[in-house]
């Protein structure tokens, strides 16, 4: 027991050494006025990406880290956007605290954010009414902030994927124009009503591609997700770890059935536990999963449902989570002292940004904390995100936009969703933690400074679309696996 306290603290204090060093190796100017492609920036870049990615790799064995590093390292290459997703750490770097913040923003536009908000980060999926909607679908990274960080990273994601099509740049600035524009419009609608509380998107109030998205998904079943992930076995459902996604999870499934009672205690919606309801029937490590948390431990369990039946099982979504990247670019010592206080564990943190941002959120949200009894190969202590797989899981297809108008009309539900699922994460939701009434704040202060608003959104975007290219660039041509690092500041191993 007291090898175990004395290696948990070396690993929190090892993480604290290696956020301390990443905040070291990257300075930024914080207002990347121009794509920055130097020999300088290009190490810092290289090393921050190796030493995030060790961060998320802490507990694994060196096998496995190695390979882990390997797959994302590869999926990575395939694209500038692929790269972007991967590194919100380099996003946070370049524009925490950014001077050119203050000129839409202040102390009252604070609010729930994603905090990696990007095109691949909406989606279709059921609601806790069984509705089909297209929305926020990854709060990992969710932190009360300024709401221009989800806006500006979800202008430099449209950008990069617009770069994929055949959209000129007048074009493209279009778009950009139109997704900020309709955000600040979605806004100003909601001052002096509650709409936004009440407002949630499906196929009744969306058009074009995310419309066709929601439809498709709403053609999925139940059974087709059970068919993908598990078999049938002398009349017994578990997972089928013939696919290569899946692994054996036997200490996990032990300590997952300790907490479950528990994680029944967290859970909030229309939902009561019930231990027959949430008996577990099987549990597998979900492998291969994500890119910016490829090798995040996570796990798929198997739970009874309603009946005995075959057909009515769900599975649930364990993933462990960590402070979010904002906090280490943000917040002062105070303020991470404080944030301690509200927050129990980030397991919490992540059902309450759930909450916050989506209306009818996932009834069996909530999380559960894990021990790691046998921490030979590898250590998966920690709290976990507790959310069940949407047999409803939908992606729209940006291959699908072929034109202005198609990007055009995507984006401005982009704007559209994003702005509603901000407005309704203020003092609507919890007074407590947002104290404001967010459209109003940040319609005081854009009111008559729209045309602005939008030039510095499309000049963020398009200028920090060139400085992910750049840094893609040398991330392809040096692989970050192959250099050495001779940080001698500091005596310690990683292992």
């Amino acid at each position: 027991m007291i090898n175990q306290l004395t290696n948990k603290i070396r690993n929190n204090l090892i993480v604290i050494t290696i956020l301390i060093i990443m905040n070291w190796l990257l300075l930024s100017s914080n207002t990347l006025a121009q794509p920055i492609d130097n020999s300088r920036r290009k190490q810092q870049v290289l090393q921050s990406i190796e030493l995030n990615t060790d961060l998320i790799l802490e507990n694994a064995n060196p096998v496995e880290k190695q390979q882990l590093k390997d797959e994302k390292y590869a999926q990575m290459q395939e694209s500038e956007f692929k790269f972007y997703r991967a590194t919100n750490h380099l996003f946070w770097q370049d524009f925490a605290n950014d001077s050119r913040l203050s000129k839409f923003g202040n102390s009252n536009t604070k609010t729930w954010i994603l905090g990696d908000c990007h095109v691949d980060n909406f989606g279709a999926y059921n609601n806790d009414k069984g509705e089909i909607i297209f929305d926020l679908n990854d709060f990992d990274e969710s932190i009360i902030a300024d709401y221009q960080y989800d806006l500006w990273r979800l202008a430099v994601s449209i950008i990069l994927v617009a770069n994929g099509s055949n959209l000129s740049k007048s074009e493209q600035e279009e778009v950009i124009d139109s997704f900020s524009e309709t955000y600040l419009d979605t806004l100003a609608s909601y001052v002096g009503n509650d709409e936004e509380t009440q407002i949630y998107f499906t196929e009744t109030n969306t058009k074009g591609e995310v419309k066709k998205t929601i439809e498709k998904a709403a053609k999925k079943t139940r059974q087709g997700m059970l068919e993908k992930w598990t078999k049938v076995i002398e009349n017994q459902r578990m997972f089928d770890f013939s696919s290569e996604k899946l692994g054996l999870a036997t200490d996990a499934k032990k300590a997952i059935e300790s907490g479950m009672l528990d994680y029944g205690k967290t859970i909030s919606g229309n939902l009561n536990y019930d231990p027959e309801y949430f008996k577990v029937k099987d549990v597998a490590q979900r492998l291969n999963a994500g890119l910016g948390s490829l090798g995040t431990s996570r796990y798929y369990v198997l739970i009874e449902g309603k009946t005995d039946a075959l057909d009515d099982d769900h599975i649930l979504d364990i993933k462990h989570q960590f402070q979010p990247t904002p906090i280490y670019q943000l917040f002062s010592l105070y303020d991470r002292i404080n944030y301690r206080k509200i927050f129990n564990n980030n397991a919490q943190r992540h059902a309450i940004a759930y909450k916050a941002l989506i209306k009818h959120a996932d009834d069996f949200l909530g999380w559960i904390k894990l021990v790691d009894n046998n921490p030979i190969d590898g250590d998966f202590s920690g709290d976990y995100s507790v959310r069940e797989i949407s047999p409803y899981k939908k992606s729209l297809k940006i291959k699908n936009l072929i034109d202005k108008n198609s990007f055009i009309e995507v984006a401005q539900q982009w704007g559209k969703i994003l702005a509603t699922n901000h407005a309704r994460a203020d003092k609507d939701f919890d007074k407590k933690l947002v104290s404001t009434s967010f459209e109003k704040q940040v319609k005081k202060i854009t009111d008559g400074k729209h045309k602005e608003f939008r030039e510095l959104v499309r000049e963020i975007a398009f200028k920090y679309a060139e400085q992910v290219e750049a840094d893609y660039d040398n991330f392809v041509s040096i692989q970050p696996s192959a250099i050495s690092y001779q940080l001698s500041a500091i005596s310690f191993s990683l292992r």
